[in-house]
């Protein structure tokens, strides 16, 4: 696969209408609120200077590696607030504008915020104590003033016309070779895949393309592998703020284990993730019917998977787990060591799902695709393991990426490196960055004989936040070895 494509060669007019088949655009209905309203709207992160700070530090050290490593000499990234755009919002600080990133040699990339970029509205109660907050960041170059936003009266000039005006100017100064717009064309989502963007809007690419004119139009390609390698290269700073976000979250889930009253505390709402044998068809981990106003009580096992911390809610008589749940705790220590060994930087999904398939083999386990609650039909152990040999544990495994930058918090991406049996086939092709982010997320299945009517196995869920190193994975705290017990 090439690792960038001219969208446009020739006439850039007449291959405007491929690109129009290649750019899936959402047509967006309803009132979108103004830029401002949206700042407001995003929740405020405790960490804000820290994420600033990851921020400067991606421009400084990852902007440069990323754009060179795809032969990118000019990075543009264009926002509007009618095509909602995550990573520009978090990882570059607004929800609208045209963010022009420049290598003009040297060991900086040149940053600049120009075109329609929102200011102060109207409607604002003081306009004149707007304070922009991209220049607060520290993080660029160049800032061009933030539009007043006015209905204006009538008049011949639209909005178009001022898009992207004087952008061919400032291109034309810095001359690149290679122009990376952001727009997706290699790297697509998995068929039926609903919440990932495609980028800026036919509309825009060619207003953009019509300003540039036909020299720059020719130039342009897809950001789409430096941004996903920009998504996926950290800096020292992120990783420190990730264990110390990390340490906050083991805080509250001891707090929430602390808080259980068996018998008095319901499952739904106890911010805690219950596992519970159930019968066939039923959720083990009460996503299922079953779990209405159901109480914690003895025997179950509480969850904070993301941070990879368990418990085990003993019955009356009680004073350590059954032996069901003892063997159950070292399966589970089992499959987390094997996948701590084998997932490792620098291999694709792929090579690494190779290597613990293997492992697991040699253990005992089997190694699945689908995952039972996404099985047909759902929760269905004994359709799930049939042509299995008896006795087995059935493992599906599917270690996505996670992504925290400056933004305010870690979310999952599936644009990325991906290990399992889940995403495309690009994805389980892209080695793994040094200090990949990424959930160790697995779902395993383990025969245990219950009573008539009850499910034959037991479940077992994890989704906890780590970065795998070329020597393997290091988690972000401490990994939990003693199963914690609740009274």
């Amino acid at each position: 696969m090439e690792r960038q494509r001219k969208v446009l060669s020739g006439s850039w007019t007449t291959s405007l209408i491929v690109v129009c088949l290649l750019l899936i655009v959402g047509l967006g209905a309803g009132v979108q609120p103004t830029a401002q309203a949206q700042e407001r709207d995003r929740r405020p992160s405790q960490y804000l200077e820290e994420n600033n700070q990851i921020r400067r530090d991606k421009f400084d050290t990852v902007l440069p590696q990323v754009m060179r490593k795809n032969n990118v000499d000019m990075w543009i990234h264009v926002m509007r607030e009618a095509l909602p755009d995550s990573f520009g919002a978090d990882e570059l600080g607004s929800t609208s504008g045209v963010f022009v990133f420049t290598d003009r040699g040297g060991d900086r990339i040149e940053r600049a915020v120009l075109g329609r970029r929102w200011g102060a509205g109207q409607r604002e109660r003081v306009a004149s104590e707007y304070r922009d907050p991209v220049a607060a960041l520290g993080a660029y170059d160049i800032i061009g003033t933030p539009v007043f936003v006015i209905e204006p009266v009538s008049g011949p000039m639209t909005e178009y016309d001022y898009r992207f005006k004087g952008l061919r100017a400032f291109v034309a100064a810095r001359d690149p070779q290679t122009i990376a717009v952001n727009f997706k064309r290699d790297l697509a989502p998995w068929p039926t895949h609903r919440g990932q963007s495609d980028g800026l809007s036919h509309t825009d690419y060619v207003l953009l393309a019509e300003e540039l004119g036909e020299k720059y139009a020719d130039r342009l390609v897809s950001s789409e592998y430096v941004t996903v390698d920009y998504i996926h290269t950290k800096v020292p700073s992120e990783i420190e703020l990730l264990k110390r976000m990390r340490a906050d979250a083991v805080a509250r889930a001891e707090r929430a284990f602390a808080a259980v009253e068996p018998g008095g505390t319901l499952a739904r709402g106890s911010g805690l993730t219950v596992f519970h044998r159930m019968s066939t068809g039923l959720s083990q981990r009460g996503r299922s019917a079953g779990w209405e106003n159901r109480a914690i009580q003895g025997g179950d096992i509480l969850a904070v998977p993301s941070s990879g911390m368990y418990a085990y809610v003993l019955r009356d008589g009680e004073n350590e787990p059954p032996a069901e749940i003892q063997k159950l705790w070292a399966e589970y220590l089992k499959v987390d060591r094997i996948l701590a060994d084998t997932i490792r930087a620098g291999l694709t999904g792929r090579q690494i799902a190779e290597n613990y398939t293997r492992r697991f083999a040699e253990e005992g386990v089997v190694v699945r695709a689908e995952q039972l609650h996404m099985a047909i039909p759902k929760n269905d152990f004994p359709v799930y393991s049939a042509g299995f040999e008896p006795g087995l544990t059935h493992l599906s495994v599917d270690a996505h990426g996670h992504m925290k930058g400056a933004r305010p918090r870690s979310i999952e991406t599936y644009f990325g490196p991906r290990i399992g049996s889940y995403g495309p086939d690009w994805a389980l092709d892209i080695p793994l960055q040094p200090n990949h982010h990424f959930v160790i997320e697995y779902f395993f299945y383990m025969p245990s004989p219950g009573a008539d009517g009850e499910d034959q196995y037991l479940l077992w869920w994890d989704h906890e936040e780590a970065v795998a190193t070329a020597a393997g994975i290091e988690y972000l705290t401490p990994p939990q070895t003693e199963l914690i017990l609740i009274r």
